[in-house]
Order: structure tokens, then C-alpha cells, then sequence
């Protein structure tokens, strides 16, 4: 219970802070919804009682005028508030959805790796897309629940002034449609799997009809017997596991309306008997007895209500769980970046995704110098991009500790933290913007630096094939005039950006895998050259690449095993030696040439 009322609160909250007016609409659409059935009665009591009265039929007009004109209002305001309602469920679902999306884009790195993480957003997420989920139905599940739940106490009232028995018979009616309420749900929790597999049988054969793969074995095989008897007996299991649910609505059913027809003849009978004996007029008839027939209604629409805000209750729960994730690193104020050369220590630092039981990274102790060239190689799985994603902030160490210039890395705000690094990563993600705009992403422009990280990039050669240069549009899946850039084109933008950004750190995790061992080390040669005034740390799955580095050191599971020059690590003739040798064995002697870089546009890209 504490749960749910947390919840509610939570919803009430989130209504609010998007726009507290929805409140005064959900109010009055309570009332009007409420109201409306009711004065429609009195209309027809009305009515009934002006002309046995016998009033001048000018007066019986203007009555009848001002009544259906106060109706109109009543209606015309409901449809007003439906409509405000409506709009602004469609607002809601989209402010949501941009909450969801802006906490996303501000959680910590290590909260929205690993299959857990992404199962949080895509519940949250979830709950925004249409208007059939949580978001979506909010607003008119509150007025549903709220209008039958006012509507309730408003006809109880009435009836039991015509006879205080109602009370328990409606108390009894309630609880034969809240206990059968419960059985439907439950029933519907024990027929879930089984609904699921028999749909998802009958959607699979019906897609096998139309495979053109099978259609050759269908005739040779006189298959189409056989698959009419599945669907069949498919089919017959349907309808078998649907039937207890059949038995208990028709039950539900039957036992509702002999509910009605009980209260309904207690309501004729006892106005009746009032009628005769002078105690109401005739024209209360009409109410009493039409009161019946909208209170059972509104009972059964306000247990439904119940039952659909429970479940909006429980699903909000994974909202809560996604936004209420707190801060893996600092976000306060930190220590001042550092002004001068940049050195990187880490110390004893170990690192272990989540639902794993063997650390990626053990016990690493390393110092990198300023100005230094480091190269971090490897075979797949040794841990390279994940060492870089500690050392960058990405990833949190589970024991040890990173320092800059001696000071820890949590000492510092991560977002300023940030702004030492200018990394090129392995995945390759481009935003619709220009060529231009995706460079220089945001920052002040220098056309002089602009101009040399181009060249140095190889983005010159490729914008000059455009007709509109730089100013061409990236992701024609969005601008039908736009480009799609093979996968060495995207590796030079990459570059490209993390040259600009001309951060104190770069990082570039194997960002030429896409390119040929000449381009790629010509573009290492041109990169180093560029980073001559920053500490850089290459990892490249081609060793020949890494040559030039003042250091190396080899990672095997998890652990430095080597560190040296190129020439030290292969005087030692270990495992970063072995690994050169093979590699240079493939290429002196495959027969297969290697692929050059694809100078064509591609017709494939990424959004």
C-alpha cells in the first residue's frame, strides 16, 4: 500500500510539474461526467412533472428551454474539457518522453552499459510510445476512475432515500464484481504463457503460407494437408484455453444483470408503493428507477477504473527504477583542471563489468608521462578499450585509483573531466547534421585549425567529390540530398573530430579499422605528427601501427605482461612478438590481396 501511494504521489507530481491546469480539467470533467447522467434524469422527472402540474404550456417551454440549455452548457463544457484533455495527454506523453530521454542522456556511462541497463530504459521508455501506454492513458484513466467513483456515491445517495436496503444490496453487488474483477486478472496471469505460445504458433504458420523458400516442398510433398491440420488443432487449443475465461465472463455476466434486475424491481416496487401512499411524486419515478441502471453501470466502469489505475501504479514502478538512479562519479564542484602538461597514473586498478565473475581489468599499475606516445595492444578481449574507458571516466574502477597530475580522478567534476580527452572509440555514430557541424561539434570556429585537421584527417580528398563541400548533409535516411560515407569516410570524420576538439589527451581506440595497413599508417603518421604537444594513447589490433611510440605495453587477460619499445618487446620474443610475427606473415604471404578502402559513396549508413 505504501508502495502505492508512493506512486500516486509520484504521478500526481509529474502531472504538476508538466502543467498544474490539467488538474482544474481533470476536475471538471469529473464533474460534468458525473453530472451529466443525472440531469439528464431530472429532465425526463421534470418533464413529467410540469404536465401533470398542468403549468401554461409558455411557461412549460421556458422551463424545458432553460433545462436542456443548462444541459447543453453541461455538455459543451465536458466535450471543452475532453478536448483540452486530449491535447494535452499527447503534450504529457511527449514531456515524459523527453524526461526519460533527458535523464538518459545525463546518466553516468556505467548505468547504461550491460543488458540490465538497457532493460531500465527500454521499460521507461516504453510507457512513452503511444497512447495506450502508461503516459499515454494517464489523464483519462484519473477522470475514468474519478467520474465513475463521484457517480457511485452520487446514485447511492439517491437510492438509499427511497429505501435504506439498497445499501446492502449494492454492497453486495460491489463485492460480486470486485471479486470477479480478481479472478479475471488472475486468470488472465495463469493464461498468459500459454496465450502467448498459441499466438505465437498461429502467427508463425500464418507467415509460412506466404514463404516463397518452401513453396516447392509444399507441392512435391503435399505438405498443404498436413498444415491445415495444425492450424486446426492450433486453433481448437485457442479456443481450449480461452474457455475457462468464456465460463467465467458469461458467469460474471449473468450474475451482473440478475444484480441489475434485483435492484431494478426493488427500485419499481418501492416507488410504487411511495407513489401510492403520497410520500414522492409520480415524476421521482424516473429518477429512481433510471438511478439503478446508471449506478450498476458506473460500478462496474469504477472497479474497471480501479483495476486499470493498479496496474498503471505498478507499471510506474519502472519509471521510478529508471529516474531514480543516482551519480556514479562527481558532479559537484571538483578540483580546477589541470594548466600544465598532462600525466596519468593509475594504480592497482581493477575493473569488472556487472554480471560478470572475472575482471576485465586486474590489479593495473601504469604511469603515462606527459607528451608521451603510449600504445596499448593486444589480442581481442585483453581488455584494451576498457583500460582506455577507465582512464577517460567512462567506467568507475572497482578498487585502485586513477590520478591526473597526482590528483584522483573522483576529485574532479566528470564533466569537466571530460574536456581533457579527445577520443575516437571503435562504434560509429553520426548525427544528421552537415560535415562542418559534425567536425566541429558545437565549439567556436577556428578556420585555421578547421582547415588543418581536414587535411591532416584525409577529409579534404573526401568533401571535395561534394557538390556542396562541407556543407553536405550527413544520413540520407533523413536528407533525401544528403550522403552516406563508407566506413573508412567515417573513420577520417571521427578523426577528424577528435583532432578539433584539440583536448590535452587523445584516445584512439583502433579508429582506422576500417582502412587498409597503408592508409592506416599513413594516418597514424599524420595523427602523431598532430600530437606532438598532447599525451596520446593509440590501441590498434595491428602492431605494425604502433611502432612509433615512445612505449607499448601488451594486455593479456586483463594484465600488463610487457611493456617497452617496439624493439625491446620484440628482442624479448614473448607474446607481443608472436603477435607481430603472425601478422606480418599474413600479409607477406596471403595470396588474397587485402581490400582497399571502398572511395565510393556507399548506399548504407548509420543514423
Amino acid at each position: 500500500m505504501k508502495e502505492k501511494v508512493k506512486y500516486t504521489k509520484l504521478l500526481s507530481k509529474e502531472l504538476y510539474e508538466f502543467k498544474p491546469t490539467v488538474f482544474i480539467a481533470i476536475l471538471l470533467a469529473t464533474i460534468t461526467g458525473a453530472a451529466l447522467p443525472l440531469l439528464q434524469l431530472l429532465l425526463s422527472a421534470f418533464v413529467i412533472q410540469w404536465l401533470l402540474e398542468g403549468i401554461a404550456i409558455q411557461d412549460y417551454l421556458i422551463n424545458l428551454l432553460g433545462f436542456i440549455v443548462l444541459i447543453g452548457i453541461a455538455q459543451m463544457g465536458q466535450h471543452y474539457f475532453m478536448i483540452y484533455v486530449e491535447e494535452n495527454k499527447n503534450h504529457f506523453r511527449d514531456f515524459m518522453r523527453n524526461k526519460i530521454q533527458k535523464k538518459y542522456l545525463t546518466l553516468d556511462y556505467p548505468l547504461i552499459i550491460g543488458k540490465e541497463a538497457q532493460e531500465r530504459y527500454n521499460n521507461a521508455s516504453q510507457l512513452t510510445d503511444n497512447n495506450e501506454t502508461l503516459f499515454g492513458r494517464l489523464v483519462m484513466e484519473t477522470i475514468e476512475l474519478f467520474s465513475s467513483f463521484v457517480g457511485v456515491l452520487l446514485y447511492i445517495n439517491i437510492l438509499s432515500q427511497l429505501e435504506s436496503l439498497f445499501l446492502i444490496l449494492v454492497a453486495v453487488f460491489l463485492l460480486i464484481v470486485v471479486v470477479f474483477n480478481v479472478w479475471q486478472v488472475k486468470m488472465d496471469k495463469s493464461l498468459f504463457s500459454a496465450k502467448a505460445a498459441n499466438t505465437q504458433k498461429l502467427r508463425y504458420l500464418r507467415n509460412v503460407y506466404g514463404e516463397s523458400r518452401i513453396t516447392k516442398d509444399v507441392r512435391i510433398f503435399q505438405m498443404q494437408s498436413w498444415f491445415k491440420q495444425v492450424e486446426d488443432q492450433t486453433i481448437d487449443d485457442y479456443h481450449a484455453i480461452h474457455k475457462s475465461k468464456v465460463k467465467l465472463t458469461w458467469t460474471e455476466s449473468s450474475l451482473v444483470n440478475m444484480g441489475i434486475i434485483g435492484l431494478s424491481a426493488l427500485s419499481y416496487i418501492r416507488s410504487v408503493q411511495l407513489i401510492a401512499t403520497g410520500v414522492i411524486p409520480v415524476s421521482s419515478f424516473v429518477v429512481f428507477a433510471g438511478s439503478v441502471t446508471i449506478l450498476a453501470q458506473t460500478i462496474i466502469t469504477f472497479i474497471n477504473a480501479l483495476g486499470k489505475m493498479n496496474t498503471s501504479l505498478n507499471e510506474t514502478k519502472k519509471y521510478d527504477h529508471f529516474m531514480s538512479q543516482g551519480e556514479v562519479f562527481n558532479h559537484k564542484e571538483g578540483k580546477a583542471l589541470p594548466d600544465k602538461a598532462i600525466s596519468i597514473e593509475l594504480r592497482n586498478v581493477s575493473y569488472t563489468y556487472p554480471n560478470t565473475d572475472q575482471p576485465t581489468i586486474k590489479n593495473v599499475s601504469l604511469t603515462i608521462s606527459p607528451y608521451e606516445n603510449l600504445a596499448i595492444v593486444g589480442e581481442n578481449g585483453a581488455g584494451k578499450s576498457t583500460l582506455t574507458n577507465l582512464i577517460a571516466g567512462l567506467l568507475k574502477p572497482d578498487s585502485g585509483e586513477i590520478y591526473i597530475n597526482g590528483i584522483p580522478q573522483s576529485e574532479f567534476n566528470i564533466s569537466e573531466y571530460y574536456s581533457l580527452f579527445a577520443p575516437v572509440f571503435q562504434e560509429k555514430f553520426l548525427l544528421t547534421y552537415s560535415i562542418k557541424e559534425t567536425i566541429i561539434q558545437g565549439l567556436l570556429f577556428d578556420e585555421m585549425k578547421y582547415k588543418r585537421v581536414l587535411k591532416l584527417s584525409g577529409m579534404t580528398d573526401i568533401i571535395s567529390r561534394f557538390k556542396t563541400k562541407d556543407e553536405t548533409k550527413i544520413v540520407r535516411a533523413v536528407y533525401p540530398d544528403g550522403v552516406n560515407l563508407s566506413g573508412g569516410q567515417l573513420q577520417k570524420l571521427k578523426l577528424a573530430q577528435a583532432l578539433y576538439k584539440d583536448a590535452p589527451v587523445l584516445l584512439l581506440d583502433e579508429p582506422t579499422a576500417a582502412l587498409d595497413p597503408i592508409a592506416e599508417h599513413q594516418i597514424y603518421q599524420d595523427y602523431f605528427h598532430f600530437s606532438k604537444d598532447k599525451l596520446s594513447i593509440f590501441i590498434s589490433h595491428r602492431l605494425s601501427s604502433t611502432r612509433f611510440c615512445d612505449r607499448i605495453i601488451y594486455l593479456k587477460h586483463g594484465e600488463i605482461t610487457e611493456v617497452g619499445t617496439h624493439d625491446e618487446l620484440m628482442s624479448n620474443q614473448q607474446n607481443y612478438y608472436n603477435l607481430y610475427e603472425a601478422q606480418a606473415y599474413y600479409y607477406k604471404h596471403d595470396k588474397e590481396e587485402v581490400e582497399t578502402e571502398d572511395e565510393q559513396i556507399a548506399t548504407g549508413g548509420v543514423i
